[in-house]
């Protein structure tokens, strides 16, 4: 009887628990709808309101009777054939649903897509390009993944016949997080740059809405790079990561876009994990504090993750801890999936790292564990969580587990590597590269064609020749004297251009003479002065030497003999200017009497490196540069003269410290637009490849850049930039004499403001090689 009478208190207990539970989502909704109808009035719709009720129904948890209620209530705004406030309430209802229903969510949204492209309201294609996208979510965090797969290339094969580009670049960008979902990145990065490539940056497209002159198309350029930077964060290329955050950031920075987005997240992960940590709060700051982005949970949870590992960095556990928790209580707040909008959102690996640094192991274990389940599709961060998993049961002494984690992991390692080869594929700048070629092959084909066609007609055209022959040989007559006049004509043209040449050689004669005169004279006017006024200084000592013992003034001698002294130095000085300035003339006159003997190029180029960054700090000591060695270890030795080549990269090499520390000394930007990130580095790179029938040195510098109206003179000789004093202008003259009798080619690479390279190129046949 007692258990009767349980049963019906624990029955009773229930209901009234599932009835309330019901009741008050009911309620919410009722309050919804209250909302919804307040937002609309004769003159229009009030946007804001109307977003604040999309909100609460994004974080409500709906069934078939509260969907129907707010369907009804969302078409109540429809204005003739204007449904678009109405698609903005089922877009909401199809994100709860992927919060907290997936299979549903994927029947709703496939069901309101079809529907929405067959509508006639103004902007449809956004709707249903905006409910396509949205059913990425509910597969990529389900086990209908495969579904997905084959769902969205179906729709690309679809959108190809109809040569749709919103279409396609919707579908390359789903397709791209699906890829990165199993861990195929190269895939990813592939298909999210096909899906940037729908995006006409110029505003010419099909689509209106596809352009970056529209918002929408902006704002789908914005996010496709950032998550190709994101795909190469992932797959470790922390510097191409950087190139395209920045790129993105750059776009907020200028003032193009409002909200910074999830990139500045990205970037301070991007920035933890090259050890360059001192720049991570300012990124993360510039989402937390954005009052625009508190609406995006995702993208909040994200940075609060990240935040988090940052603090695990530098040690702060404490702090690590409670960035966790705040960001576990927006995902069950709000139903964020593991795989979000903004990225992968596993806050439990990050506590899991705290506890091994408080030596918690257990509690990892634990915490790995669960993360593992939640995980669900993403097999590289499953990957990751097995490997730790694997070393902390071998550190706790559990070796079963040990071993069978680390089965696990070998085992969807090898299912990982299976895809990539099942998938592999060229890369996106590959098949830009063969598109191109196959039109060219195309037009040549084409060209082909019209050619058999001409042959075809060439003989029909033969026989109309003859029947004009005796029309042709009167004509020529005719015009025999008529070219005696244009032999008249053409020889006296050929006597100007004689002469045009002749002043031409003089024009370009003039020039250096100009520039050794002025070279010359400036030291020997030094000399001149010097030698004048040491002569009246002799003068006053004679006159002075003249007066008796008692009246000379010795202190006044000694002066006149210092100042002597002086301009002798100075006379000496300037004289070994002109000296050092005519050696340099007779250096670059000199055809070179060196025999060429097989040289380690690598090991000559790091040596002359070496030689003028000493030479620079030696002569100043304020001289801050880094200097980086790229050299290819399958360079080949050439068969040059060493000394000359040496003298060719100590003069660029020189040049580049040169250039980079006169822009070090005006405190540049670091980056672009980007004022106030980083100050500028100073940085010279020196690199040697191997291009088979050739091989190439290159120079670069990060320094102010060369202005195009100078770029066509620093090889001729005496031009310099350098003031007074500090340059001949014949290094690099000298240089490019060497290289091209060496058979080779010297030439500059610049952009004004970003830098100078230049590159050498000498052929990779020896003498030997041809006999």
């Amino acid at each position: 009887m007692k258990h009767k009478q349980y049963f019906k208190i624990f029955f009773f207990l229930f209901v009234s628990g599932f009835t309330n539970e019901v009741g008050a989502q009911q309620s919410r909704v009722d309050s919804i709808i209250t909302m919804l109808q307040k937002t609309k009035s004769p003159g229009g719709v009030d946007s804001t309101a109307f977003t604040s009720a999309m909100n609460y129904i994004e974080k409500t948890t709906l069934n078939e009777t509260t969907i129907a209620q707010l369907e009804k209530a969302g078409n109540l705004f429809i204005n003739g054939a204007n449904e678009y406030w109405s698609y903005s309430v089922k877009y909401s209802i199809l994100r709860s649903l992927v919060a907290t229903d997936m299979d549903k969510a994927i029947t709703y949204g496939k069901y309101h897509f079809e529907a929405a492209k067959q509508n006639k309201t103004p902007n449809a294609s956004y709707i249903s390009s905006a409910f396509f996208k949205q059913l990425r979510l509910p597969y990529r965090n389900s086990n209908r993944l495969d579904e997905g797969f084959q769902y969205f290339n179906e729709k690309l094969k679809e959108y190809k016949i109809n040569n749709d580009s919103t279409g396609l670049s919707d579908c390359y960008y789903v397709l791209a997080g699906f890829y990165r979902t199993t861990g195929l990145v190269d895939q990813a990065i592939y298909n999210m740059k096909k899906s940037v490539s729908y995006i006409n940056f110029n505003g010419q497209n099909d689509k209106a809405m596809n352009t970056f002159a529209n918002p929408l198309g902006k704002r789908a350029w914005l996010n496709n790079n950032d998550a190709i930077g994101a795909y190469y964060l992932q797959k470790g290329a922390y510097t191409e990561s950087l190139k395209y955050f920045y790129l993105t950031l750059n776009e907020f920075k200028i003032g193009n876009v409002r909200t910074v987005g999830g990139t500045a997240t990205n970037m301070a992960y991007a920035k933890i994990l090259a050890g360059q940590l001192d720049s991570v709060s300012y990124f993360l700051n510039l989402v937390l504090n954005d009052k625009e982005m508190q609406n995006e949970k995702d993208v909040i949870s994200l940075s609060l993750q990240i935040k988090a590992f940052y603090k695990i960095e530098i040690g702060a556990l404490d702090e690590a801890e409670e960035l966790i928790k705040k960001c576990w209580k927006l995902i069950e707040e709000n139903n964020i999936p593991v795989n979000a909008r903004a990225g992968t959102i596993a806050p439990d690996y990050y506590f899991a790292l705290v506890r091994i640094k408080q030596n918690r192991l257990n509690e990892a274990i634990e915490l790995l564990t669960k993360d593992i389940v939640r995980l669900k599709n993403s097999r590289l961060d499953i990957l990751r969580d097995y490997k730790m998993l694997a070393a902390l049961y071998e550190q706790t002494g559990n070796y079963e587990k040990a071993n069978d984690a680390h089965k696990t992991f070998i085992s969807l390692q090898d299912s990982l590597q299976v895809d990539q080869n099942k998938y592999r594929s060229l890369s996106f700048e590959t098949e830009q590269e063969m598109n191109e070629k196959e039109l060219s092959i195309t037009k040549l084909q084409s060209a082909n064609k019209i050619s058999t066609l001409t042959k075809n007609f060439t003989f029909g055209i033969a026989v109309l020749v003859l029947l004009l022959a005796g029309v042709v040989y009167y004509r020529y007559k005719s015009k025999q004297k008529a070219n005696k006049v244009l032999e008249a004509t053409l020889a006296n043209l050929k006597s100007t251009q004689a002469q045009l040449i002749q002043s031409e050689k003089m024009a370009s004669l003039g020039e250096p003479t100009a520039g050794i005169a002025h070279e010359i004279q400036n030291p020997l006017n030094f000399v001149n002065n010097f030698s004048e006024v040491s002569n009246e200084l002799i003068a006053e000592i004679e006159e002075e030497r003249s007066k008796s013992k008692e009246a000379r003034d010795e202190t006044l001698v000694s002066e006149i003999l210092s100042d002597i002294k002086d301009n002798l130095s100075k006379i000496n000085h300037h004289g070994k200017r002109a000296d050092a300035i005519v050696k340099s003339m007779l250096e670059h006159s000199k055809t070179g009497t060196g025999s060429k003997e097989l040289t380690d190029l690598n090991k000559l180029v790091a040596n002359f490196t070496q030689l003028a960054y000493q030479n620079h700090q030696a002569k100043d000591k304020t001289f801050e540069a880094d200097f980086t060695l790229d050299l290819d270890p399958h360079f080949p030795k050439l068969e040059v003269i060493p000394s000359d080549i040496g003298k060719v990269i100590l003069n660029l090499v020189n040049n580049a410290f040169y250039a980079v520390n006169e822009r070090s000394r005006k405190d540049l930007p670091g980056f672009q637009n980007l004022e106030g990130l980083e100050h500028f580095k100073p940085l010279v790179t020196i690199s040697t490849k191997n291009l088979g029938d050739r091989i190439e040195i290159a120079v670069s510098d990060n320094g102010p850049g060369i202005p195009d109206f100078i770029k066509e003179k620093i090889f001729q000789p005496f031009f310099t930039t350098k003031p007074t004093g500090q340059g001949t202008g014949l290094g690099l003259s000298l240089s490019y004499d060497i290289i091209k009798a060496h058979g080779g080619e010297l030439k500059v690479v610049t952009k004004e403001g970003e830098g100078s390279m230049f590159i050498i190129q000498l052929s990779n046949v020896r003498i030997t090689d041809l006999n």
